[in-house]
Order: C-alpha cells, then sequence, then structure tokens
C-alpha cells in the first residue's frame, strides 16, 4: 500500500502479475485505501489470509499519509499473522523511471524536500543502490542533475527552477509523478525471491524531518 503523498494506491502481486488501485486524492487515503485492497482481492479472486507478506511506503512524504499507509499495513500484518516490509518512497518513485539514475524528491512544504539519489543496482535486493541517504533540506541545496540522471517526484514539480536551473539538453525530470503502490509490489517481491522479509529489512515509518530537526 501507499498513501505516503498526495496520491493514495494499493497493489496486489499475485503469480508475477500486479494489479493496482490508484487514485490522486490528498485528503482522502484514509477512506479510500480499505476499499481499494478489498476490490484488489476480489479481482484477483483471494481472501486476506491468502496473503503471504504485507509491504507498505513507510515515507519520506506527508506524516498522516504515512501514518495511514503504515497503520492499515501493521494492523494487516499482524492480524494474519505476516511477515511486514517497509519501503521507501523516493526508491518507489525511481522505480518507475526508465532510468538507471536517479534523484527522486518529494515536496516537503515549509520550503523544503526530501530527496535521495540511487542507481539500479541488480547486486542489492531491491535492486537499487542509494548513492546518498535520504534528508531533508531546502531545494537549493540538492545537488544538480549529473549527465543521465533523472529528477522525478513532486518537488521537481514546485522547485524544478531550482533543481534544474538553466535548460540544459542533457538535464531531464518527469513531471507529476508520485509514489505508486505497484512500484511498492516490484520493489517487495524482489526482497521476497531473495529471501523472504527478513529482520534486517525496516518496517517502522521514516519521516527524515523528525530525524534531522530532533
Amino acid at each position: 500500500v501507499d498513501t505516503a503523498t498526495e496520491a493514495c494506491s494499493a497493489a496486489l502481486l499475485c503469480g508475477g502479475e500486479i494489479i493496482e488501485r490508484y487514485r490522486l486524492d490528498p485528503r482522502g487515503h484514509s477512506r479510500r485505501l480499505m476499499p481499494m485492497i478489498e476490490a484488489l482481492l476480489a479481482e484477483a479472486g483471494v481472501i486476506r489470509a491468502d496473503l503471504d507478506g504485507i509491504a507498505y511506503d513507510r515515507g519520506p512524504g506527508s506524516f498522516t499519509g504515512i501514518r495511514i499507509g503504515a497503520g492499515v499495513a501493521q494492523g494487516l500484518a499482524l492480524g494474519l499473522n505476516r511477515p511486514l516490509l517497509g519501503l521507501s518512497s523516493l526508491t518507489a518513485l525511481a522505480e518507475e523511471v526508465k532510468g538507471d539514475r536517479v534523484l527522486s524528491a518529494i515536496d516537503a512544504r515549509m520550503g523544503e524536500v526530501y530527496w535521495a539519489k540511487m542507481k539500479r543496482d541488480p547486486d542489492q535486493v531491491t535492486g537499487w543502490s542509494l548513492l546518498c541517504e535520504a534528508t531533508v533540506s531546502d531545494p537549493s541545496k540538492v545537488p544538480a542533475l549529473e549527465s543521465g540522471e533523472i529528477g522525478t517526484g513532486s518537488g521537481w514539480d514546485r522547485y524544478h527552477a531550482t533543481l534544474c536551473p538553466g535548460s540544459a539538453a542533457s538535464k531531464k525530470w518527469l513531471p507529476e509523478r508520485f509514489p505508486r503502490a505497484a512500484a511498492v509490489a516490484r520493489l517487495a517481491g524482489r526482497v521476497w525471491s531473495s529471501d523472504g522479509f527478513g529482520s534486517t529489512f525496516q518496517t517502522e515509518p521514516d519521516y527524515v524531518r523528525d530525524q534531522v530537526t530532533g
């Protein structure tokens, strides 16, 4: 499930195929998420007890949105006695990009962005390797895109003039991109195929800003 930003979505990975429900509705996450999940289960012809594991977008993003997704995911995992996996919203954004090097940035409000640089890496269980840890900062503090890198996420929509000044042809960012549950499902599928949802993976929300400001 993914409720970390303005978009609300749920996805089911079943038999190698992913089905998804997605809606851009910043204020409707708590109302929409469970009906989305039930609709997916009905479409796939399965019940909750058939689920092997639960994965969700643990942030960073909207504090309220993250809490909604975490609450639903943790409730399902606990109620079904299934393993739980939390995945980064910034990695979920990168997963949707057709490129090998990505700078994901999410509008953090208060004149800041959550961001991280990463590259595709088949040696990593998620398929991605962080080039710098997720952080929050003024957009002017985010390093410029390098040749071959692609920008994605709501931070680019709001602050693209700062994040990508000038009009060099080698600079590229993708507009109107939000993390999606389908990407979370693909990432989780790789982790599951590797060794299940082991204890080395985080399950708690990652708000990032709390870590920076204390």
